[in-house]
């Protein structure tokens, strides 16, 4: 049996480009732009509904899971983002060798030879914020999250904080 040939970290990148390209196509994004280099972000740039939107992709082998590479990429893209008045998202893209996962080949399962199927595990788009930008809608409109939008009591975190005032009724 011959030698299998395995996809570059370029070719990976851009294959995870080709599945969240299609995916916001297919969810009614008016793509304006793609550039697929590793080293240059956003990788998509979309209108949807008249907002311009910043697209950060992603793209690992099992069993690693898609992210940023820190805090200082993280408010790059957001900065980058506001600048230019548009939504930032993050578009995780994790692959899985098929014929290795069918064979309960743990080993083989990041394996990423060309040419083989590969099992994709995309959740979406998602956005990148963070609380000073974070917005509450009510009977009000619009406005900014505050500390009244949390109920009080012990232990409240931020991020329950957050959720509360997305949830309340």
């Amino acid at each position: 049996m011959g030698k299998k040939e395995i996809l570059t970290k370029a070719q990976i990148h851009h294959f995870g480009i080709e599945i969240v390209y299609s995916w916001m196509q297919n969810e009614g994004f008016e793509i304006l732009g793609v550039n697929p280099a590793m080293t240059v972000t956003p990788q998509i740039v979309a209108r949807r509904n008249g907002r311009l939107c910043f697209v950060v992709v992603r793209t690992v082998f099992y069993p690693d899971r898609p992210s940023l590479a820190d805090d200082r990429e993280f408010f790059y893209n957001l900065d980058h983002a506001e600048k230019n008045d548009a939504l930032c998202y993050f578009a995780g893209v994790r692959l899985c060798n098929a014929a290795a996962a069918d064979a309960g080949d743990e080993k083989g399962m990041s394996l990423p030879v060309k040419g083989a199927d590969f099992y994709v595990e995309y959740e979406g788009l998602k956005i990148m914020t963070t609380l000073d930008r974070v917005k509450v809608l009510d009977d009000e409109g619009l406005k900014d999250l505050d500390e009244k939008d949390a109920p009080p009591g012990p232990g409240n975190s931020v991020s329950k904080r957050i959720l509360c005032a997305a949830f309340r009724e």
